[in-house]
């Protein structure tokens, strides 16, 4: 198994996957502040004021992370990046449990908030830190296309 974790061509399969995802979660966030907004406030942790400073610099930045990531350009910067922000959305989210919030991430989009979707979206958090964690150790296996 580590054999295939640790072939090039996975590594890019994961950069690709990882950075399109990131790219295409921060591109739905940018159309609609907003709702974002409005998502971010269902944590119940941050004033007003932060509130929209996050939903107007968090999507930019995932657009940006995730370019980086899915064309090489700086990518273990970038998978570094993809790494802190899934720490922070794994802490956020699962506050949130602890508290019995039920909440929206906003990850994709608004939708309504619910327990099930809380516990999916920290879920995903975690394999967001896995495949991020994975490929910053591997320095996205040292191939031409890659380079820092």
């Amino acid at each position: 198994m580590r054999r295939f974790l640790e072939n090039r061509w996975f590594l890019r399969f994961l950069r690709v996957v990882l950075g399109g995802l990131f790219l295409y979660a921060g591109a739905t966030k940018i159309g609609n502040p907003q709702a974002f907004a409005d998502s971010i406030a269902t944590f119940k942790i941050l004033s007003p004021q932060f509130i929209s400073i996050i939903a107007l610099g968090l999507p930019p930045l995932e657009v940006l992370l995730g370019f980086m990531l899915l064309v090489g350009w700086k990518a273990r910067t970038a998978s570094l990046g993809i790494t802190a922000l899934a720490i922070v959305f794994g802490i956020t989210l699962g506050q949130a449990i602890a508290r019995g919030l039920s909440v929206d991430c906003g990850c994709f989009g608004s939708g309504e908030p619910s327990a099930v979707k809380t516990w999916l979206s920290l879920g995903r958090a975690g394999l967001l830190f896995l495949a991020g964690t994975w490929l910053y150790s591997k320095n996205l296996g040292n191939c031409s296309s890659e380079k820092e």
